[in-house]
Parts: structure tokens; sequence; C-alpha cells
């Protein structure tokens, strides 16, 4: 693959995503002035678009419309939005892409009418594509985001949970929406099935790798560079796949009382130390790179394509990402 179909191909997802900017700017002015002010710095904010990104990636590799391309990319950061706002009011987190969340700002009331309206907007734009395919995939995605959530609640303190039960809940709030991503630039760009199950097995190890990696921060980086705490995860409860690895009969209740002493001032660095020293960061690692094996393993199922370095890099990375 040569250089010039990759810088080529991210010239065109540039254009392409000036395009979904301005779609998400048109799609937040509403009526309602409150909703307005709350919402564009959100969105203003924009982080990563990985979502949208991988969309219009696959997209532009096939043979796309890039009318469609845009509704749906849009739709995608429409719906990540919303997840976004009732994950905070769910959390009760105070901070947002560097902004005041809406919750912390206006109320639960608003925040969650906010996020009910992005998905709603979503639907909207995806209700008018050719096929019903784009509104079962979107259907799916927030199926396996609602599922997650719920889990994850049931989940706090769960110190006997295990592993598997991570997994699942890894699947539904992250894999599958990154899965459904690869699945829609596929039907945009008209990819045969055969090669649309592939970009799916990718996506899916995508985003599970992509999580994964995410929960090592909670125990090796710094709040400048993760924005959030150190053990904030620990903190409030949620146990990611570091310590479940290292979770034994002989060790779970020491483990979940000194958790549960967090609230009660207990440093968090004892409880990070003795993960580590446990392997649980080793143990980690080599499932995140097992994950990007098997992305990989599905990139090398398709034909060589434009922009296919690309995804390649992307699982690199992850493999480099700050462990």
């Amino acid at each position: 693959m040569s250089t010039v179909n990759h810088i080529e191909m991210m010239e065109r997802i540039a254009l392409d995503l000036e395009g979904v900017e301005r779609a998400l700017a048109a799609s937040l002015q509403t009526g309602a002035e409150d909703f307005n002010e709350l919402i564009r710095p959100l969105s203003a904010a924009g982080g990563k678009r990985l979502r949208a990104q991988l969309c219009l990636l696959v997209a532009n590799a096939g043979d796309s419309v890039e009318e469609e391309r845009i509704k749906v990319a849009e739709a995608v950061e429409l719906l990540h939005l919303a997840t976004l706002i009732h994950d905070d009011v769910l959390d009760q987190a105070d901070i947002r892409r560097g902004e005041e969340t809406i919750h912390k700002h206006k109320g639960n009331k608003v925040a969650i009418l906010s996020g009910d309206y992005l998905f709603a907007k979503a639907f909207s734009i995806v209700s008018d594509m050719p096929t019903m395919e784009y509104l079962k995939i979107f259907s799916h995605i927030i199926t396996c985001l609602v599922e997650g959530e719920f889990m994850q609640m049931e989940d706090v303190y769960r110190i006997n949970q295990g592993v598997q039960r991570y997994m699942e809940k890894t699947q539904k709030k992250t894999a599958d929406f990154m899965e459904g991503c690869m699945e829609l630039g596929g039907l945009l760009g008209k990819w045969s099935q055969e090669e649309i199950v592939e970009l799916k097995k990718y996506g899916h190890a995508l985003g599970m790798a992509f999580q994964i990696t995410d929960d090592i921060m909670d125990y090796r980086e710094t709040s400048d560079t993760t924005g959030k705490p150190v053990g904030n995860d620990l903190r409030e409860g949620l146990l990611t796949y570091p310590l479940l690895s290292i979770v034994t009969d002989n060790n779970k209740e020491r483990l979940l009382a000194d958790i549960k002493d967090l609230h009660n001032g207990k440093d968090e660095k004892e409880i990070i130390d003795y993960v580590i020293a446990a392997g649980g960061i080793d143990n980690t690692l080599a499932i995140a790179e097992q994950y990007c094996n098997d992305a990989l393993n599905a990139l090398a199922n398709i034909r060589d394509f434009e922009g296919k370095e690309i995804l390649v890099l992307a699982v690199q990375n992850l493999l480099n990402r700050k462990v």
C-alpha cells in the first residue's frame, strides 16, 4: 500500500468530516435555546470522531455516495454523543471533553431529554436511508449499549463477577458499536457480504482492544494524560480486567474491603501496586494483544484496498498505547 494512497484517503476522510461537522451544527440548532447552548460546546469539542472515521474510511474504500456517507457518519456521532450524555448522568460525572456536563449544569432532566433528542435525531437520519439495514444496525448498537450499562450497574463492587462477564460488558458497551460502524461503512461502500463479515470481525476486535487498553490507564497513567484521576474506576467500584484477572478465593475479600475503603480516604496506590505485582497488567496486555492480532487477521482475509494501511496502524497504535 503506497503512502500516496494513505494520504489521499486521509484527505478524503477529512473532507467528509467537514461535511459531518456542518451537518451536526445544523442538527443541533433547535427551537430550544437552552439545548443549543448546552449541546454545541460538547459537540464542538469533538473528541476523535473515531467511530465516524471508521465508517467513512470503509465507505470511501468502496463504491459509496458522498451524501449518504455524511448522513450515516453524522448519525453515528449523534448516537455516540447521546450515550456520553446519558453515561454522565448515570456516573454523575462533572466534566466531559473539558466542559461541565449537562446534568451538572442543568440537572438530570435536561440531560436525559438532551440525550433522547440526539437518539431520535440519529434514528430519523438513518430511517431515510435506502434500506432498513442501517436502521437495524443502529437498533442493535443501542440495545447492546443499554444492556451493557445495566450489567455494569449490577456489577459495581462485584468482586467475583469473573473476566468473562467483564468481556461481555465490554463487547456490548464498546466493541458492538465499532463493529456496527464497520458494517455501516461496508453497506455504504457496497462491499460483499463475505468482506463485511471480516470488517465486522475487525471492528469487534478493535473495540475490545480499545477498551481493555483504556482500562490499563486506570492503573498506569496520571490524570494529566487520561483526563481523570488514577484509580477512578476502582473508587467507583468498577472492576476491570487488570483486577478481575488476579482475583482468587484467597484474596477476594481483602481486595473488596480495600476497594470500599477508598471512599474512606484510603490511598489507591496500595491496591494498584498489588494488582500490578500479581500480574494484572501483564494479563491485560496479553489479552489486548490477542484482540489486536484478531483484528489484523481479519484484515488479512480482505483484499488490499485504499485505506487498509490506516486500519493496520490503528491496531498498532493500540499495541503501543501508553502501556
